[in-house]
């Protein structure tokens, strides 16, 4: 009798279990569709989202956006401005457990003004290597429109063709054009935008006599197969150029970096090396040093900048 009850009991539990299981999870089921049928159409957001979002309509965002489309770079301004936050905390660390900097606020200094330093010299080496890849493959762009002229093709149509058959970077900067022309936007506006992005003298002596040709007519062929040629003998002598004065551009990056090496070095073999520059001669001294090196990597810069 005694082991009836105790398995009645059991079951009793058991099945009690059960519907309790099956009616907390269908509650639940119906919890999530009455949500989904309330905020049907409402795009939930993180709160990273959100702080994304805000950041990107700050004036910084405002200010730095052209400056990485111009660069290439396919991101957005809150997602650049995370990497630079993260490349201070990693360069003050270094400075201070790393290369043993005592003080909290030198290091800080230091990271503060390194990191958007590094930052805009970075996307201007990212915009001047964008713009002499497509410079370079301006001649080739020169040569088929000259080719779609010929078989009298328009400068909208020559355009088209030049982007199915060009690869990036001009594929993707006159392909911007294109789609421009074909939403109603007049070619002169869109060639002076393209100018504005990139700003190098054979775009401007390109996209000219694109203009001038489609104001006053002409032959349009003959005109892009001489500035094919004239291109071609540019890049050529600008190859020379840069072959002559790579020794001394060499030699103005490599200094700043030996200086700071020997540095680093003296700071291992003497101790309290850093804490001169925590005193007013020694700041005197750090300034007076990168000044003179960012003055002999500007004046080398300078002089082998020779313009053709």
């Amino acid at each position: 009798m005694a082991a009836l009850l105790a398995a009645g009991a059991a079951a009793s539990i058991v099945w009690t279990v059960y519907y309790y299981l099956v009616f907390t999870n269908e509650r639940k089921s119906a919890h999530e569709k009455l949500n989904e049928w309330m905020y049907q159409g409402v795009e939930k957001t993180s709160w990273s989202d959100s702080l994304s979002d805000k950041i990107d309509g700050t004036n910084w965002a405002k200010k730095i956006r052209p400056k990485l489309e111009r660069a290439s770079l396919d991101l957005k301004p809150s997602e650049y401005g995370s990497i630079l936050f993260l490349g201070v905390v990693i360069l003050f660390i270094g400075l201070h457990l790393v290369a043993g900097i005592k003080s909290v606020w030198l290091s800080a200094i230091i990271s503060l003004v390194v990191v958007p330093v590094g930052s805009n010299l970075f996307l201007r080496s990212r915009q001047h290597i964008y713009a002499q890849r497509m410079d370079s493959q301006l001649s080739e762009v020169c040569r088929l429109l000259s080719s779609a002229a010929s078989a009298g093709l328009s400068i909208p149509q020559g355009l088209r063709l030049v982007v199915q058959e060009m690869p990036a970077p001009v594929k993707i900067e006159l392909g911007r054009v294109v789609r421009e022309i074909e939403l109603g936007r007049d070619l002169e506006g869109a060639l002076n935008d393209l100018l504005e992005r990139i700003h190098t003298q054979d775009m401007k002596v390109f996209i000219n006599a694109l203009i001038i040709q489609r104001r006053a007519g002409g032959d349009l062929a003959k005109v892009m197969s001489q500035m094919a040629a004239t291109m071609e003998e540019r890049k050529i002598i600008h190859q020379t150029i840069k072959a002559v004065t790579s020794q001394a551009r060499t030699s103005a990056y490599a200094l700043p970096i030996i200086s700071l090496l020997i540095a680093f070095m003296l700071s291992k073999m003497i101790d309290g090396f850093y804490d001169l520059f925590t005193s007013l001669p020694g700041m005197i001294i750090l300034a007076l040093f990168v000044g003179l090196q960012v003055l002999g990597v500007v004046l080398v810069r300078k002089f082998s900048n020779i313009r053709v």
